[in-house]
């Protein structure tokens, strides 16, 4: 049998008998807790005894079956098993004979509290003992004596196709990063910095937490942190408390590589934030995989917050398109579900603005320009919009259709909707003067009244109006004058204290009649 199927076999008769063991361990805690908040002092220190000596059990079996225990001199799984259980024979005694005492002991109320996990302890002592007998039994490791019992045979044999050795092959793709390495020793530094550079990552180096920090702070970019905790001026305890609260730098991971292999010293890094916790002297390979590990998660992460950032311009882009269409409260409404949007408004102001002779001037303009010129024209009163708080309903060919007071109070948004529509006849003529191949005029109607305003369609839904209201502010335009802003009888009992104005003859307004209208001067 190779050296590789030994040590494999070895890992298996370590794992076999540390079960037992950890059972053990684990429920004589367990009950410790339980008699400390019963104040059950005598059984505690017996249930103590229990425990320090499967904590001696557990010493003597890392110690004896470890790998390297097979170098030496006619060493043999059946010799390690008969050295173990010489030495273990007294402190498993010492297992179930106080065990045993304490269940003699209890009263029938601690009974049933105590007894179960008492008796699962005295099972694990002894299930210890028999996989010690059977590891002594198990005369031969060659697989292919028939004395062996096959079906541990065939449980080993698996696990041994299942691990693959460490390759040593040099082509292997192995993932690089950017590594910061914090240690206060020099040569410990120089030696990482070498071999990891030779792996193809890009590494710094810092001699306390203080310069790691520092560094950090100037740039944030790293992969991955390796960090010693023993340091002076800043320990590692404290560097890595700083890192894990710093919001550009928590997602950084961080393996401590330290001499400190205690249990506190590892608890208190993992509790702050550590990804991985390496003791020195490290294994080289094993330290390349936790380094791969780490960066690996590093880039995914980065990947995903790249990926994150990127939907979220586009949800920003997307709701800025629907903002362009709809109101921003009918949006909010559309996306938190809402199926059907009708509401009623008793006083609007509504405005439609013409291109007086727009049509047969375009005639001669091809079609990106007749395009270009329009634009030009609604992007500047959509910007006058904005700065009125109008909202845009739509534009229909050369008309630009127009809204006030969805929100606000009547007369005010009547007086902001006026202001707008003087400022468009300002920019259309302003605009006449800069084009030399048209010139248009604009001719404007308000109306105020009730409305009723809404969402329709489905794959392409737009915000509209409906009522006697917008059918009055459209003839309102269409019966207006070049560049003058004509206005409803409701409209002028609104504002007449706010602006100048001509009345107008009687205007005959098709299927109204005649109606009085007014000219904003």
């Amino acid at each position: 049998m190779d050296s590789r199927t030994e040590k494999i076999y070895l890992g298996k008769a370590r794992h076999n008998l540390k079960n037992p063991i950890n059972a053990i361990l684990g429920y004589s805690e367990m009950l410790i807790e339980d008699c400390e908040d019963l104040n059950l002092d005598s059984i505690i220190r017996d249930l103590e005894k229990i425990h320090e000596s499967g904590k001696n059990i557990l010493k003597i079996i890392e110690n004896n079956f470890k790998d390297e225990s097979l170098n030496r001199k006619d060493s043999t799984i059946n010799s390690i098993a008969k050295n173990t259980q010489i030495h273990i024979r007294t402190p498993l005694n010492t297992i179930i004979g106080y065990s045993e005492i304490i269940i003699e002991d209890l009263n029938s109320e601690l009974e049933k509290t105590f007894k179960p996990d008492l008796e699962r302890i005295i099972s694990s002592g002894k299930s210890l003992e028999n996989e010690i007998e059977n590891i002594i039994n198990f005369k031969s490791l060659d697989p292919t004596n028939k004395s062996n019992s096959s079906t541990q045979l065939k449980l080993v044999e698996s696990v041994i196709g299942s691990i693959r050795p460490i390759s040593k092959d040099k082509s292997q793709k192995i993932v690089t990063g950017k590594i910061l390495a914090v240690d206060d020793n020099l040569n410990n530094t120089d030696i990482l910095k070498k071999r990891l550079q030779k792996k193809g990552h890009t590494v710094k180096t810092a001699n306390n937490g203080e310069d790691a920090l520092s560094i950090l702070i100037k740039d944030n970019s790293y992969d991955l942190i390796l960090l010693d905790i023993v340091m002076p001026i800043m320990n590692g305890f404290d560097l890595l408390k700083v890192i894990k609260k710093d919001q550009r730098l928590h997602m950084v991971p961080v393996i401590m590589v330290s001499s400190m292999d205690d249990i506190d010293s590892i608890y208190r890094c993992i509790e702050l934030g550590a990804d991985d916790y390496v003791t020195k002297p490290y294994d080289k390979s094993i330290l390349d995989i936790r380094i791969t590990s780490c960066i690996e998660k590093k880039q995914l992460r980065d990947k995903e917050k790249l990926l994150l950032e990127e939907i979220k311009k586009e949800k920003i882009k997307s709701d800025n398109l629907l903002l362009n269409i709809l109101p921003k409260d009918i949006a909010n409404r559309l996306k938190s579900g809402e199926k059907i949007i009708a509401d009623k408004h008793n006083q609007v102001s509504v405005l439609f603005a013409d291109i007086v002779e727009f049509t047969p001037q375009s005639k001669n303009l091809n079609p990106k320009e007749l395009v270009s010129i329009l634009n030009i024209i609604f992007s500047n009163f959509d910007d006058l919009s904005t700065k009125y708080h109008i909202e845009k309903i739509k534009t229909i060919g050369d008309n630009y259709f127009a809204v006030s007071g969805l929100k606000s109070d009547g007369r005010k948004s009547a007086i902001n909707l006026i202001n707008m529509a003087k400022e468009m006849i300002i920019t259309i003529k302003s605009i006449n003067d800069s084009l030399s191949t048209m010139n248009v005029a604009l001719r404007i109607g308000i109306h105020t009244g009730p409305i009723v305003a809404g969402v329709i369609g489905k794959n392409k839904f737009a915000y509209d109006l409906w009522g006697s209201t917008v059918n009055m502010a459209s003839r309102m335009e269409s019966t207006g004058k070049k560049n003058k802003i004509q206005i409803s009888e409701n409209t002028h009992r609104i504002i007449k204290a706010d602006f100048k104005f001509q009345k107008r003859k009687e205007v005959k307004v098709k299927g109204i009649g005649l109606v009085n209208t007014y000219l904003i001067s």
